[in-house]
């Protein structure tokens, strides 16, 4: 150990046991992260190495990087410089198994510059290439794990890039099972990024603060430097000069013995003379006196940054390698730079010393020659790039298209925070005028893919003045996109309509897909604003699917005929029509927005439920496939109201906490609405409305809830939730609300909603006996024309519990009758309860018994735990037995039944936890309670036990 990385670990005990506590941790699997946070000069680098030194004793493989303000654009530059010597060293089969599976979406950020996917990254409208890039990091790390215990270190992370962190945050919750450490450093206040201090502030995170060195401490670092003893006071002095900070004290007696200051008593007056600014430009002190060329040297190594080659820096201080080498050597005996091949300073607080003696003007126009020099040495076009960003403007248009190859690699790897970055300095440039509509949408672009909200001007600048077909057609649609997800959805279709009418007049077929597209974009926009969208879509009414284009179009046709129809079997046939054999989904890539959403929510207004499965399944494989958090989410939780409908809760209930999860963890806010209706519903049905009031509460969404088909959707759940609570007349007010903006969009079929029969109920709890029966009979006449059987069913036994008497009995057991025939189980268990109650209260209580037995045993296969309570207290009053459920199925918890079927089905835990998008922790402990809870020893067991359910969800 030198004597100035033992100066700096003076009393470090508490922090180097705390980082030997997280290394074994590690080794138990249970990873954490440890920032080590200090001002400069306080030691935190030699603490960090000081343990990664430790780590690789115990057998740890250590991966070590070093963020740089010069690299804080740099796409996962802190990421590429821990993973990617590894990857690089590794022979051709080994790299295959460190990508194998998920992993392999992490392969594109590897590769050379230039060598990553081509073509351009503009070509949809939100590329989520940075979502599964995160995801393949995170089972690359897993697959480096598999060979052994794992350190990540990283020196100043507060300068690290924008995407690395991301990637810090994002694996932080998931390090807990596998044998992986991170251990950063950090300076306080050093520009603190809202990414930094997520990452700070994660419960998975110890962060330590570095304290200055108190006076023995002092003494003892004054000793080991001067060699010899020194007095108090002098010891003192040099604390109170320094702040007790080691790096400063070393510069100080360094200039205290150059300057032959005593260390008596009587030379503490002598270092305070020194001073606090004397001891912090140290190291221009250090310079004076020294050769011309050393200073010219050691500016130029500060302008170019660490790692710079003597080579480069020669160039740019105007010396020959031999000077620029012998002044290396020079620089390297007064501590300012390490002796090294490359140029690297001793101490970041050396070098910003050096770099702030150079005045603003000289060190933008330094990075500009440093620029050219790189340039003209081959070296990367990112390193180049970092120097252009310093320099001044200067209209360059070959700076403007470096800086556009840089963000559209970084795109490609999964990086729109460095494209951005990028992007808007070439835009500052500014580029020629040919150049500058491609710059601005590539800005645009990249924004988009970040969620910055500035994506929307440039992009609406971008499409003011494009008129190329293609162009604009790909521009407009990542307007819509901003525009949609910022809460602007009127104007996302205006916008999207007036370039429809330059285009389809001279490309028909992209005229097509932005009609099905404006159609979309207006499921989330007024009725006033939706008007020119459906209008434009029933002109395509008689197409005959023969083109892509016709068949997305199509898609959105059949969607709102199937909301208007009155017929549940013409509804299936325009939209089976239009899933035209599978191709419809084959041929577009699921995005936020896409007819096929609307189209799966057509198919729930039919009982066309198996013909939903088969869609969802092929959609999800698909998202699944390119991990794309975004698309899984969504079709997640289109799922989810598949299974809602069967019946299903408990699988439901976890493809609706599945889907939350996902799109608030990654900043998706667009489809929240939906999916947090559904976990609403779901836990109604599970006899904990309490706990979806929670839910509610916590989303931070309403009281006001936007008028929107997906907002609609959760003020339905919410009007449910009222009830379910005892308000009825707040449910009733949020019912009457939904069915007034429903009959705004034109949806005319019943099963879109059931809001007139659970109004009717609401308004017969509420005493108006006479309006609930006319609404409940307006609702089952809707019923009668529309045709489905489970629409029916829940129309006929709202009817009945109106009505009362003794007729209600024979309409509950038509209610019965007709939900059988329905894939809807768990409104047959409804109707089936209620049809034993109202026997029970005719003194019918044998048949009462039969009828409440088939309506308890099908809510237990439903998990519906808030009806299995009604049947059975109905049952018990009847004169039946109803014992406890015992057990099984029943106990698993909704994401331990979800685990539990894909394990079933054969797949391994890093299977099931790549799908699922949870660690393979998550996956062992679901899997661990699931044994536990239906008494099983394994895998083996889980078909059988998991049969009962896989029944009552319609399989």
């Amino acid at each position: 150990m030198t004597t100035e990385t033992a100066a700096t670990l003076l009393e470090r005990e508490l922090e180097l046991r705390e980082l030997a506590d997280a290394l074994t941790d590690a080794e138990e699997r249970r990873g954490r992260v440890v920032l080590v946070e200090a001002p400069a000069g306080l030691g935190k680098t030699s603490v960090l190495w000081a343990a990664s030194a430790a780590a690789a004793e115990a057998g740890f493989a250590c991966r070590r990087a070093r963020a740089s303000d010069l690299e804080r654009d740099f796409a996962y530059g802190c990421v590429r410089q821990l993973l990617e010597p590894v990857v690089a060293k590794v022979s051709a089969p080994e790299r295959e198994r460190l990508f194998e599976g998920a992993a392999g979406l992490s392969r594109g950020l590897f590769a050379p510059s230039g060598d990553t996917p081509s073509g351009s990254p503009s070509a949809t409208p939100a590329a989520d290439s940075a979502f599964s890039m995160l995801h393949g990091l995170y089972w690359l790390l897993n697959n480096l794990a598999d060979e052994g215990p794992l350190v990540l270190c990283v020196d100043d992370l507060h300068w690290s890039d924008t995407e690395s962190l991301r990637f810090l945050n994002y694996l932080a919750p998931r390090l807990d099972g596998l044998p992986v450490a991170v251990l950063a450093t950090t300076r306080p206040g050093e520009e603190d990024s809202e990414d930094l201090a997520r990452l700070a502030a994660a419960p998975e995170t110890t962060v330590l603060r570095l304290r200055p060195l108190s006076a023995e401490a002092t003494a003892t670092l004054c000793r080991q430097s001067l060699g010899s003893e020194v007095a108090p006071e002098f010891a003192e002095a040099c604390r109170e000069v320094t702040g007790g900070n080691p790096f400063f004290l070393e510069a100080l007696l360094r200039e205290a013995a150059e300057q032959g200051v005593s260390t008596d008593s009587r030379a503490a007056v002598g270092v305070r003379g020194i001073g606090p600014a004397a001891v912090a430009q140290a190291v221009l002190l250090r310079l004076a006196g020294r050769p011309a060329a050393a200073t010219a040297l050691v500016r130029a190594a500060a302008v170019l940054g660490n790692g710079a080659s003597v080579a480069e820096a020669a160039g740019l201080a105007d010396l020959s390698e031999q000077e620029a080498a012998r002044s290396a050597d020079v620089l390297a005996g007064l501590a300012i730079l390490k002796p090294a091949e490359g140029l690297e300073f001793a101490h970041p607080i050396v070098r910003e010393a050096v770099y702030s003696d150079i005045g603003s003007r000289e060190r933008a126009e330094a990075h500009g020659r440093a620029a050219r020099i790189l340039a003209g040495s081959g070296a990367s076009e990112e390193r180049i790039a970092a120097q252009i960003v310093e320099a001044e403007p200067a209209a360059d248009p070959e700076r403007v298209e470096l800086l556009r190859r840089v963000a559209v690699d970084a795109l490609m790897r999964g990086a729109p925070a460095a494209a951005v970055a990028w992007l808007r300095r070439a835009l500052a440039e500014p580029p020629p005028p040919e150049g500058e509509l491609e710059t601005l949408l590539e800005l645009g672009s990249a924004e988009l893919r970040l969620g910055a909200p500035e994506a929307v001007d440039h992009l609406a600048a971008a499409v003011e003045v494009i008129r190329e077909p293609a162009l604009l057609a790909m521009s407009v649609r990542q307007l819509a996109l901003a525009l949609s997800v910022t809460g602007s959805s009127d104007r996302a279709v205006e916008a999207v309509e007036s370039a429809i009418d330059l285009i389809e007049p001279v490309d028909r077929e992209l005229g097509l897909l932005l009609a099905a597209e404006a159609a979309s974009h207006a499921q989330q926009a007024s009725p006033e604003a939706r008007a020119p969208a459906a209008s434009r879509l029933e002109r395509y009414g008689n197409l005959d699917g023969s083109t892509p284009g016709e068949r997305l179009v199509l898609a959105s046709v059949a969607f709102e005929r199937a909301r208007a129809s009155e017929s549940a079997g013409e509804a299936a046939r325009h939209l089976e029509a239009a899933l035209a054999d599978g191709r419809l989904l084959g041929e577009q890539q699921l995005d936020l927005v896409g007819p096929f959403y609307d189209l799966v929510l057509g198919l729930l207004a039919t009982d066309a439920l198996d013909v939903a499965d088969a869609c969802l399944d092929q959609a999800l494989a698909e998202a699944r496939a390119r991990a794309s958090i975004p698309a899984v989410a969504y079709v997640t939780d289109r799922r989810g109201w598949v299974l809602l409908r069967r019946g299903a809760v408990a699988q439901a209930e976890a493809d609706a906490r599945t889907a939350l999860e996902l799109l608030t963890s990654h900043g998706i806010p667009l489809g929240i609405p939906f999916a947090l209706a559904l976990l609403i519903e779901t836990l109604i049905e599970s006899g904990e409305p309490e706990a979806a009031e929670r839910e509610l509460r916590s989303s931070g969404l309403g009281p006001e809830i936007p008028p929107t088909i997906t907002g609609n959707f959760l003020l339905e759940a919410r009007s449910r939730l009222h009830v379910a609570l005892g308000r009825e007349r707040e449910g009733l007010e949020d019912m009457l609300e939904f069915g007034r903006r429903h009959e705004l969009w034109g949806a005319a079929n019943p099963l879109a909603s059931r809001w007139r029969s659970r109004a009717a109920l609401a308004i017969a709890a509420m005493g108006d006996a006479e309006r609930a029966r006319r609404m409940a009979d307006e609702d089952l006449e809707r019923a009668r024309r529309w045709g489905a059987a489970s629409g029916l069913g829940v129309a006929l036994r709202a009817t009945a519990l109106v009505h009362g008497g003794l007729a209600s009995i024979d309409r509950l057991r038509e209610a019965g009758e007709v939900l059988e025939r329905s894939p809807a189980r768990l409104e047959h268990a409804r109707a089936l309860t209620d049809l034993g109650a109202a026997l029970r209260r005719a003194n019918r209580r044998t048949e009462a018994r039969t009828a409440l037995e088939e309506g308890l045993h099908l809510a237990e296969r439903c998990n519906a735990r808030a009806l299995v309570d009604r049947a059975r207290t109905e049952l018990r009053a009847a004169g039946g037995r109803s014992s406890e459920p015992e057990g099984g199925v029943q106990q698993l918890t909704a994401s331990e039944q979800r685990v539990a079927e894909l394990a079933a089905q054969g797949h391994s835990n890093p299977e099931i936890a790549q799908a699922l998008f949870v660690t393979r922790k998550t996956v062992e402990t679901h899997l661990g309670h699931v044994y536990r809870k239906l008494d099983i020893r394994g895998r083996g067991k889980l078909v059988h036990a998991l049969a009962e359910q896989t029944r009552a969800a319609g399989g």
